[in-house]
């Protein structure tokens, strides 16, 4: 079973966005590759990531439009292990709910 430890979702984002930029470096992340459509820290047996979505590039490093939202760039959903506390700034975001099988798309 997952446990979402913490979820923001656009509006977290964006009023919290310098204190996520700088808690995404530290885990070890681009911030300008990580879409604000949504970030969640989740346990899964005893190990702790980040789930997010990344921006899709071109080999040239420009981002790709969704090909089922033509208004929206393509990401794909990635996982990468948190390495630091949860940023203390956004904690009013922070949730513990039991997912089976990840959050899946939000």
């Amino acid at each position: 079973m997952t446990t979402v430890l913490a979820l923001y979702r656009p509006d977290d984002i964006a009023e919290y966005r310098e204190a996520l930029c700088e808690w995404i470096k530290v885990n070890g992340l681009d911030p300008k590759a990580v879409s604000d459509r949504w970030i969640s820290v989740e346990e899964h047996d005893g190990r702790r990531v980040i789930r997010y979505r990344a921006f899709k590039h071109t080999p040239d490093g420009r981002r790709l439009v969704d090909p089922d939202d033509p208004d929206q760039a393509w990401t794909e959903e990635r996982t990468a292990p948190l390495l630091t506390d949860l940023p203390e700034g956004p904690s009013h975001c922070v949730m513990s709910q039991p997912v089976r099988g990840g959050v899946g798309p939000l």
